[in-house]
């Protein structure tokens, strides 16, 4: 097996590695804590600012050809956008903030929330499963009924839908809809004015909760997002990177430290002050499954070269 040293990182981040050695780096990326400390120590602290930031030239590749992917699929979209609209969707009044109105009341939902620091996973009556992130809140019933199954969503959740032809799975968030027969999906309504989904298998129609008309379809890898001004925007990912998430899986691939920041201080429940503002525009790359927040801050301060103390739950990093 090859042996993944200082000097084998550097060249990968300079995308001077063989294809036998950009494998054993990324597989290095991806390892347990437990393989990672097959490097020593010194070796560790020679790894320089770059060893774990930028973007892997694999994923530009990959972005490319999605790229010509989607120009390939883009011309049949609208006319599966009108078939789906006639032979899939059935709207129904809504009002308040997910628009519950007339006999729907009568529906008893029950609430389950996650908070600071806790996933869960809920299994729904028809066996299909929410992942719930941090900081989210579902409502469902304890059992579909009727023609539809329901469900309303404020935060960041996973679904794994089973497929029933004649019952399609809906979701609301307060200014989406969601709708699927049977498939599985991200949906994060996170960012303020902003709900994004992301297909991981299947199709899904994604629109604005009150206007049919408004509407794109998805397939696996890609991206949707309804924003402040009622536009949706299309994107293609790689959603298996993306929603790592689910598989506790910390996944970073250019994003800046305060963007870092901002997903770790809730997946760990800590709060992080950084004395250098300098240190939040630079850009790390990172994936590490169920690691411990002392690693995470480990590795990183070996690519941005920065000192760190935790006190209880206060990160201090200067």
């Amino acid at each position: 097996m090859m042996r993944v040293s200082s000097e084998l990182i550097r060249k990968y981040h300079l995308g001077q590695c063989t294809p036998e050695e950009f494998a054993a780096v990324e597989k290095w990326l991806n390892s347990t804590e437990e393989e990672e400390q097959k490097l020593t120590g010194q070796e560790l602290e020679e790894m320089s600012s770059n060893a774990w930031k930028g973007v892997s030239p694999m994923l530009e590749q990959e972005a490319k050809a999605s790229t010509r992917l989607h120009k390939h699929i883009t011309r049949y979209a609208t006319a599966a956008i009108i078939l789906f609209t006639v032979g899939f969707f059935s709207y129904r009044t809504l009002s308040d903030n997910f628009g519950v109105t007339g006999t729907e009341q009568s529906i008893v939902l029950k609430t389950i929330n996650t908070q600071r620091g806790e996933k869960r996973s809920v299994t729904l009556s028809d066996g299909s499963t929410i992942q719930m992130n941090y900081e989210t809140e579902i409502q469902i019933p304890e059992k579909f009924e009727g023609n539809e199954r329901v469900v309303y969503l404020t935060g960041h959740a996973h679904f794994d839908v089973v497929r029933d032809t004649k019952r399609p799975f809906i979701i609301y968030t307060e200014d989406t809809k969601t709708q699927v027969l049977g498939t599985s999906f991200d949906i994060n309504t996170k960012e303020k004015g902003v709900t994004e989904v992301i297909v991981t298998s299947g199709e899904v129609a994604f629109s604005e909760k009150d206007r049919a008309d408004n509407l794109v379809m998805l397939t696996v890898n890609d991206r949707a997002a309804l924003r402040d001004d009622k536009s949706i925007v299309t994107d293609r990912v790689n959603a298996a990177r993306v929603t790592g998430w689910k598989d506790n899986r910390l996944i970073f691939d250019g994003q800046t430290f305060q963007e870092i920041i901002n997903v770790l201080e809730p997946w760990y429940d800590v709060e992080i002050s950084v004395e250098n503002a300098d240190l939040l525009d630079d850009t790390y790359k990172f994936a590490k499954e169920n690691p411990s927040l002392e690693r995470v801050l480990m590795q990183l301060s070996f690519a941005g070269r920065f000192e760190y103390r935790i006190e209880g739950k206060s990160i201090s990093i200067f």
